[in-house]
């Protein structure tokens, strides 16, 4: 009889504070929940914040270069009426209309492709990181409902000894999810400041490139003037004539590749980004789904043995 009121005091002290725990695990569901969002709107947010950074690097070398070529094309005004240097002047001042257009374009096309890009990686994250909390926490919820019931149902001798132990595991649980889930976040946000770091370097490329142009057309107008000697005024219009046949091209073509490059890059980056966050999300999903499942084994092995 002893033994009987000394097992039903242990189970009356189990069945008070049971509700407390599980009350708390509900508290700290809807306390990481609120956490996760919040790191997953920062998220958001900072990718935003990118977009306008990257796309801030791409307008302001539109603007730079535009004009740098519209300076250089200035200079060769005075040449387009005359005799010997007129028809040269005239094809160098339109590659670099050429050049102005395509730049102009180019930009263009980077900034719509950045801003669609990276805007979908948002939304596919939110998307993601939703369906991932809540199938982590239907598991969480179902490991610590099953403690719940069965810990105040049981008989076993070792019920004290398995609900002091694995009271708070749920709840801890997901405290731990919560925080590799905002890790996952974070960690991206620092891989999108790198996407930046490398744009600078192409900026640089494609500025060196501009200026390069901008330079040749300077060096030629500058060799002389329309009041220049005959051979001297014949010295600037081999300059144009070569700057607009030889020279334009190859700039031209560097710049294109460069452009190209830099779109493949940003696109390269875009996937790159949607898989890290999603492979890191998934993996820590899994993995707390499976300490859920290996939570309740371990609680009936511990009814069972105490061990």
């Amino acid at each position: 009889m002893k033994t009987f009121y000394t097992l039903f005091a242990v189970l009356a002290v189990l069945a008070v504070n049971l509700p407390d725990a599980s009350a708390q695990f509900d508290n700290t569901v809807v306390s990481r929940r609120s956490s996760i969002s919040s790191v997953l709107n920062s998220f958001t947010n900072n990718i935003q914040n990118k977009i306008t950074d990257y796309n801030n690097k791409f307008t302001s070398l539109r603007t730079d270069m535009s004009n740098q070529l519209t300076s250089a094309k200035q200079t060769l005004t005075s040449f387009l009426t005359d005799s010997i240097i007129g028809a040269n002047a005239l094809s160098s001042s339109d590659a670099l209309d050429a050049a102005s257009t395509t730049l102009s374009s180019s930009v263009t096309a980077s900034v719509q492709l950045t801003a669609t890009s990276f805007g979908n990686v948002g939304s596919c994250m939110s998307t993601k990181t939703s369906a991932s909390v809540n199938a982590a926490v239907d598991s969480l919820t179902t490991a610590n409902n099953y403690f719940t019931t069965t810990i105040s149902r049981s008989t076993s001798t070792f019920a004290s000894t398995c609900r002091g132990r694995y009271t708070n595991t749920a709840n801890d649980q997901m405290n731990q999810f919560a925080d590799r889930i905002q890790d996952c976040l974070n960690n991206e946000n620092t891989q999108l400041s790198r996407v930046s770091s490398i744009l600078n370097n192409f900026m640089t490329l494609m500025r060196r490139n501009y200026e390069g142009l901008t330079n040749n057309v300077r060096y030629c107008s500058g060799l002389g003037s329309v009041s220049s000697r005959t051979d001297t005024k014949q010295e600037i219009n081999g300059c144009l004539k070569s700057l607009a046949t030889v020279v334009y091209p190859i700039y031209k073509a560097n710049i294109d590749q460069q452009f190209a490059t830099a779109r493949t890059m940003l696109q390269l980056e875009v996937v790159a980004s949607n898989n890290r966050v999603k492979s890191c999300i998934n993996q820590v999903t899994v993995t707390y789904q499976a300490m859920a499942g290996a939570f309740q084994t371990a609680l009936d092995t511990c009814l069972a043995s105490g061990q």
